[in-house]
């Protein structure tokens, strides 16, 4: 296949399925037609908006454990 003929059958894919992505390459002196994976027109989706997080609760330990470690703390 030649350079003229495989950008013919690329505009001619492009016509029949323009969602997909479509190129003419050359590899080892020939001319192929590929697809281009995720070059495709999707459907975009809603764009969701996150909520706020809520604040950070306090620490519920009493003052002993939060500061020192506990009874376990290397002294």
């Amino acid at each position: 296949m030649t350079r003229d003929e495989a950008q013919a059958v690329v505009a001619a894919r492009k016509q029949e399925r323009p969602e997909d992505g479509w190129a003419a390459r050359e590899r080892d002196g020939e001319w192929e037609v590929v697809r281009l994976a995720g070059m495709g027109r999707r459907a975009t989706s809603e764009t969701v908006e996150a909520k706020p997080k809520p604040p950070q609760a306090d620490d519920p330990r009493p003052a002993f454990w939060r500061d020192v470690g506990g009874p376990y703390a290397g002294g």
